[in-house]
């Protein structure tokens, strides 16, 4: 009896952590995916300072012009580390079709490093008037596996709401990274626009 008694405890108990644990690994997911696009904006920084502050492009044309090469291959010079363009909480990460690209989770901001043409078209970061205020990497949801958006263009459609609550994290052009909800990139000032 007395053994059935501490069994039972045992999965009571079992059953009021599980829950806890389980928002613990996900929250402990949403710090590191926060690190790792915090990474990623460091090292487009880097890729800044070596191109007289041009940002980095979301896509340059192939030598022969037949294929692009997507901004997160661009960016292995940078950050030598393939797993922080992957959010742990992406189950099913893809390389963008149509150009050369690793398996990623976030997307570029078109406004930023698409500007007019594929191929180097980007702005300067002496271009951008709040650069600490401006998105520059974001989580792209899984249907639309793209190098980036443009939020003229897509609004937020393109930005993955589900990986982590109710919000998604962000990447600025100074380098920093934090958890927002989508809505609050536009409202009251729009993040996305230089």
């Amino acid at each position: 009896m007395e053994v059935l008694v501490v069994i039972a405890i045992i999965i009571i108990l079992a059953g009021i952590l599980l829950p806890v644990l389980e928002h613990a690994l996900r929250k402990a997911e949403s710090v590191s995916c926060l690190s790792n696009m915090r990474n990623l904006a460091l090292g487009a920084r880097l890729y800044a300072d070596d191109y007289d502050g041009v940002i980095i492009p979301a896509r340059l044309d192939d030598a022969d012009g037949s294929l692009g090469i997507c901004w997160d291959v661009t960016m292995q010079a940078y950050v030598r580390n393939r797993q922080l363009l992957i959010c742990p909480s992406d189950e099913a990460p893809t390389e963008t079709a149509g150009c050369a690209s690793y398996p990623h989770s976030y997307g570029v901001n078109f406004l930023l490093s698409f500007v007019g043409e594929y191929n180097g078209s980007s702005l300067r970061l002496a271009q951008v008037e709040q650069p600490s205020q401006t998105i520059l990497f974001f989580e792209v949801r899984g249907k639309y596996r793209t190098f980036g958006a443009s939020y003229d263009a897509d609004k937020l459609e393109r930005v993955d709401r589900t990986r982590h609550g109710s919000g998604s994290n962000f990447a600025f052009l100074d380098g920093h990274a934090k958890w927002l909800r989508p809505e609050a990139t536009v409202e009251p000032r729009n993040l996305w626009r230089p």
